[in-house]
C-alpha cells in the first residue's frame, strides 16, 4: 500500500510558513539532489516548523540526510555517485539566515544583506569535487565555517556518542559562547608553554651531555696545561739536542779551528798582503779594492777567532740539561700521538677546551633563565586553565538544572544528572600531559533514573530510549542558543514507544517552534505532531532502483500513520486511531 502522493511545486517560495510563536524564519527551503546513489533527482520545498520523513526501512531517508550533511560540509567519497552517472549534484537554499550565519558569510567576503545562501555541491566520479556558496568557489573549510552557525544534524551515531565519555566535554563547550575566548586563551597560552618546555628541556638535555664529558674535558685540559706549551719550543729543542748530543765533536772541532785561527804568524801575513795591495793603488784602483778586502778578511777572521775562544771558555756539556730535553722531547712526542695533533693543533685544543669549559661554567645561567621562562608560562597556563575550569563548572551547574527539568517532561521525572569534572594535577612544572588542546578538564556524565539509586556513569547505566531522551533533551537546549537555521533528527525517538513517545514528539515539536526540524522517524506520535509529513520510498523498474519523495496532505497522512501502527493489514480502528492522533 501506498499513502496518497502529492506532486511538489518546484522552485517556489512559500509566502506564509506555518505560524509558531516565537520561531525564527531562518530555514532550509529547498533542496535538489541529482544522480547520489538512488536518489537520481529529487526536489523538495521544505517549510518552517517541523517536517515528518516516513517511509520503509531503505528507502532512501537516511540518503537524503547524508546528501544534506554533505551540503553543511561532510567529506564527500565518489561512491555515492549514481552508477553511470558522472557526477552527482546537491543544492540547498537556506533563507532568513540568522546573525551568526550573515556574519560567516561577510567573513568570506560575500553580500549577506539579502539574507540568503545556495550552496552547491558536486561530487564528480572521476575527477575534482567542486563546491560553491552563492556561485563562488570555497574550500571545504570555509563551507564548514558557514554551516556550524545553519544546522545541526542528529544522526543515530551521535545517541551512540553518549556512551562514549570523550566526547562530553565538546558538549558542554557548546552550551555557552563565553567558553570560546577563555578556549582561545587557554590554547595560547598552552603554545607558550610547550615552546618554553621544549626550550628548556633541549638546553637541559644539552647540559647532561655536557656534563657527561665534562670531567673529560677538565682532564684534558688539566694535562695540557701542566706542560705548558708553547708554539715554537719544539724547533729549539730539536736544535739543543742536536748540538748536545754531538758535544764531543763539536767541541773538538771547534777546540781545532780555534787552533789555526790562532797562528798568529798566518795572520799577520794576510795583514801584511793587505798593507802591500794598498800600496799598489796609486798604480791599479783593482789593487786598493783587493787590499781592502783583505784587510777585511784579516778582521773578520780575527773577530772569528775571538768568537771561537769565548764560545770555548764558555762551552760546557750538561747532561742534566740533555736528560730534560730528551724527556721533553719525549712527553711532546707522546701528546701528539695521545692527542693525535701537531704541537700547533693541541695548542690550539688547549685553547677550545678552555673556552667551551668557559661556557659551561656560564650554562648553570642560561638554564635558569629558561627555567625561570618556562615557570612564568607554566603560570599563565596554569591560571587559564583553572578559569577555563571555573567556568566550564559554571556551565555545567546550568545544564544539569535545566537537562533535569527537560528530562522531567520526556518521562524521567524522578532522574538525577550530574556532570563530574575529574581532578588532574597541573602542578608539575615539565609535565605536558595535563595540558590537552581542549583543556585539563576531564569530565563524566552521571546518571540516576529511581529514587534512590546512587549516581553511576551514563555510558554504564543509561539504556537505548534512555539515551535518546538524554541526547534530544541536551539538543533542546543547544538549540535554544545557537540560532541555526535547521535541526535534523534521525531517529532520535530509538528506543521509546507508548506514553514516552508522546512526550518525545511534544520535545520535538517544540523545538520546531523556534527552529525548522526534519525528523526522521518510525513512530507515528511523532509523524503525527509534524507540520508537514513527507513520504519517501523507492521504485524499480528491470535496470535501476529510483527513490520518490512526496508531501501527504490528511488522507495520506492519516493512512501513513495507520499503516506505522499496524503489523500488516491496516484496519479501519487504525484510520481512526491515526486520525484521533494527528488531531491532538
Amino acid at each position: 500500500m501506498k499513502p496518497v502522493h502529492h506532486p511538489l511545486i518546484y522552485m517556489k517560495r512559500l509566502n506564509k510558513p506555518t505560524p509558531h510563536t516565537n520561531r525564527r524564519d531562518s530555514m532550509l527551503q529547498y533542496l535538489s539532489v541529482k544522480n547520489f546513489a538512488i536518489l537520481e533527482n529529487i526536489e523538495v520545498e521544505f517549510q518552517s516548523g517541523m517536517t515528518a520523513l516516513t517511509g520503509e526501512t531503505g528507502a532512501g531517508k537516511s540518503l537524503l540526510i547524508d546528501a544534506i550533511g554533505l551540503l553543511l560540509g561532510d567529506r564527500a567519497s565518489a561512491d555515492v555517485v549514481r552508477t553511470g552517472a558522472e557526477h552527482c549534484e546537491i543544492k540547498g537554499l537556506f533563507t532568513q539566515l540568522a546573525t551568526p550565519a550573515r556574519a560567516a558569510l561577510e567573513a568570506l567576503g560575500m553580500d549577506a544583506s539579502d539574507g540568503e545562501c545556495m550552496i552547491t555541491r558536486q561530487i564528480s566520479a572521476s575527477s575534482a569535487n567542486t563546491i560553491r556558496i552563492n556561485r563562488t568557489p570555497v574550500t571545504l573549510q570555509d563551507l564548514r565555517s558557514l554551516t556550524q552557525h545553519l544546522a545541526d544534524i542528529h544522526s543515530q551515531h551521535d545517541t551512540k556518542r553518549l556512551i562514549n565519555p570523550d566526547t562530553y566535554l565538546s558538549l558542554v563547550d557548546l552550551f555557552d559562547p563565553a567558553l570560546r575566548p577563555l578556549k582561545e586563551t587557554y590554547r595560547h597560552d598552552r603554545h607558550n608553554y610547550l615552546e618554553a618546555l621544549r626550550s628548556y628541556q633541549t638546553l637541559k638535555d644539552s647540559r647532561q651531555e655536557q656534563l657527561d664529558q665534562h670531567e673529560f674535558q677538565v682532564f684534558q685540559l688539566e694535562e695540557l696545561n701542566k706542560y705548558q706549551l708553547e708554539a715554537e719550543e719544539e724547533e729549539a729543542i730539536d736544535h739543543e739536542l742536536e748540538s748536545l748530543r754531538n758535544f764531543d765533536t763539536i767541541f773538538q772541532s771547534l777546540k781545532d779551528v780555534t787552533t789555526l785561527l790562532n797562528d798568529q804568524e798566518a795572520l799577520e801575513n794576510i795583514y801584511d798582503a793587505s798593507r802591500k795591495l794598498k800600496e799598489l793603488a796609486r798604480y791599479d784602483a783593482l789593487h786598493e779594492t783587493l787590499g781592502a778586502r783583505t784587510e777585511s778578511a784579516y778582521y773578520e777572521l780575527d773577530d772569528v777567532r775571538e768568537t771561537l775562544l769565548s764560545q770555548l771558555e764558555t762551552l760546557d756539556f750538561d747532561p742534566k740539561r740533555l736528560e730534560w730535553l730528551e724527556t721533553r722531547k719525549h712527553t711532546l712526542d707522546t701528546l701528539k700521538r695521545k692527542y693525535r695533533r701537531t704541537l700547533p693543533e693541541l695548542i690550539a685544543f688547549r685553547d677550545s677546551l678552555a673556552q667551551e669549559l668557559d661556557v659551561f661554567e656560564q650554562f648553570d645561567e642560561t638554564l635558569q633563565k629558561h627555567a625561570d621562562a618556562l615557570r612564568k608560562e607554566h603560570e599563565k597556563l596554569c591560571t587559564s586553565s583553572r578559569v577555563l575550569t571555573a567556568k566550564r563548572q559554571e556551565v555545567a551547574g546550568r545544564i544539569e538544572q535545566r537537562l533535569v527539568e527537560v528530562l522531567g517532561a520526556l518521562a524521567l521525572k524522578d532522574t538525577q544528572f550530574s556532570i563530574h569534572f575529574n581532578e588532574v594535577n597541573i602542578d608539575d612544572i615539565e609535565s605536558e600531559r595535563p595540558f590537552l588542546a581542549s583543556g585539563t578538564d576531564g569530565v563524566d556524565f552521571l546518571l540516576s533514573t529511581n529514587i534512590g539509586e546512587p549516581l553511576k556513569p551514563l555510558s554504564k547505566v543509561a539504556s537505548g530510549g534512555e539515551l535518546s531522551r538524554i541526547m534530544l533533551a541536551l539538543k533542546a537546549l543547544l538549540v535554544a542558543k545557537m540560532q541555526l537555521s535547521l535541526v535534523i533528527f534521525d531517529e532520535i525517538d530509538t528506543g521509546v514507544s507508548g506514553y514516552v513517545a508522546g512526550q518525545v514528539a511534544e520535545k520535538i515539536r517544540s523545538i520546531a517552534s523556534t527552529t525548522q526540524v526534519i525528523a526522521i522517524t518510525h513512530l507515528p506520535q511523532v509523524a503525527a505532531k509534524a507540520d508537514h509529513h513527507y513520504f519517501i520510498y523507492k521504485d524499480s523498474d528491470t535496470t535501476r532502483t529510483r527513490a520518490h519523495i512526496e508531501m501527504l496532505d490528511r488522507e495520506g497522512r492519516i493512512r501513513a500513520l495507520a499503516e506505522m501502527m499496524s503489523a500488516d493489514v491496516i484496519t479501519e480502528h487504525a484510520l481512526k486511531s491515526a486520525q484521533s492522533l494527528l488531531d491532538k
